[in-house]
């Protein structure tokens, strides 16, 4: 059922004591919304295994209202990743990568700063890493995002400020694409060690940026100008 459609639910309230009070109404936007960032917060905790019945225990609603609103578990999976990985999406990312108005040190670190900010997140961690246990769809659909938006045109820009050949095949831009992965999953890294392995996260996280960055720059450009030269 479309919850543009449907009629306003109730949620029983808890007293005091436990028990159950009169009912809270929610309009069918609120209630979708609470189901989808209770969604977020469930899967981060429990991974995609979690079931959609515990979900809604969680909730305090019945399984076939959250099947009102969500016909199929694939169905609330997709709107999570949409709403954990594409909506927090800033666009501007990609006009700060693409001004060559400012140096491409200056670039990638105001880009990586402010990703950053959206990947260091528990959940958004969290989620990452589940889903690439058991849905290996989410983190494909959202790495492709990230390789053919961001990557491709780091390489692009790095060619274009170093003056590197372009790549003569395939397999010669999947090797500069593996230069900047590992620059850029490092940023990623530092959340992982944060929310998986219970470690603490540099306290400085800017200026850790500024060194990843400075060290890629130094060496990434080398590499592949005696690479290219060399063939």
């Amino acid at each position: 059922m479309n919850p543009r459609t449907a009629k306003a639910d109730e949620t029983p309230e808890e007293g005091a004591a436990g028990g159950k009070q009169r009912r809270r109404r929610l309009a069918p936007e609120d209630r979708e919304h609470e189901i989808v960032q209770s969604a977020i917060s469930f899967f981060a905790r429990h991974g995609f295994e979690g079931s959609t019945r515990d979900l809604a225990q969680r909730l305090g609603v019945s399984q076939p209202l959250l099947y009102r609103y969500f016909p199929t578990k694939e169905a609330l999976v997709d709107r999570v990743y949409d709403e954990v990985f594409v909506r927090r999406w800033n666009p501007e990312w990609e006009e700060w990568l693409a001004d060559r108005t400012h140096s491409l040190e200056s670039r990638l670190k105001r880009y990586l700063k402010d990703y950053a900010h959206f990947v260091l997140r528990g959940e958004w961690v969290r989620i990452f890493m589940y889903a690439g246990l058991s849905r290996a769809g989410v983190n494909q659909r959202y790495l492709a995002r990230l390789r053919e938006r961001h990557f491709l045109m780091i390489a692009r820009e790095l060619r274009f400020a170093y003056d590197i050949p372009d790549p003569e095949n395939a397999e010669a831009e999947d090797e500069e694409v593996e230069l900047i992965w590992a620059m850029h999953s490092s940023v990623f890294y530092i959340g992982v060690r944060k929310w998986v392995y219970d470690l603490a996260a540099p306290r400085n996280i800017d200026r850790l940026i500024d060194m990843r960055v400075e060290a890629f720059l130094h060496g990434a450009p080398k590499v592949l100008l005696a690479d290219r030269k060399s063939t």
